[in-house]
């Protein structure tokens, strides 16, 4: 029995070898909107949805910029989605794996906080006030009505 326990455990590596390397793609916004029409809304109407446009147009195609104003650039995304926020969605963004939480975080749901902002929103960051991620979670908060059921 021992040579079985290898073999096991090089046949289930194989089959999740593709999955893993599927794990870093994104599926877009319009995406989550199908099942999330509430949160998309207040995403859209929000500052990160308009975060490449807020740049200078000189500033739009910098990297450097883009890394936080428009991080999923590369997937023709603009701006701050929800996968800069929540993880990319390819794995966990089909309906059956989003009923399930312990699911849908196995397979890289993420459940942003002050650290996932502070990426971003840093003592170096051009602003007129510092960041505060107490005053300013609230403004972006988009998950309670779904979760009221509203």
């Amino acid at each position: 029995m021992p040579v079985i326990a290898p073999v096991r455990l090089a046949l289930v590596c194989a089959l999740a070898l593709p999955a893993l390397a599927l794990a870093g793609d994104r599926v877009g916004p319009e995406t989550c909107k199908a099942c999330h029409p509430a949160a998309y809304a207040r995403w859209r109407a929000g500052p990160h949805a308009r975060a490449r446009e807020s740049l200078p147009e000189k500033s739009r195609e910098d990297r450097r910029c883009l890394s936080c104003h428009a991080p999923d650039a590369a997937d023709g995304i603009s701006g701050v989605s929800c996968e800069a926020c929540h993880g990319p969605g390819e794995l966990y963004a089909a309906s059956y794996v989003m009923r399930d939480p312990e699911l849908s975080h196995a397979l890289g749901l993420v459940d942003p906080g002050e650290k996932t902002c502070g990426a971003c929103h840093t003592e170096s960051t051009p602003s007129l006030e510092r960041f505060d991620a107490k005053r300013k979670m609230p403004l972006i908060e988009h998950w309670v009505d779904e979760r009221k059921g509203r």
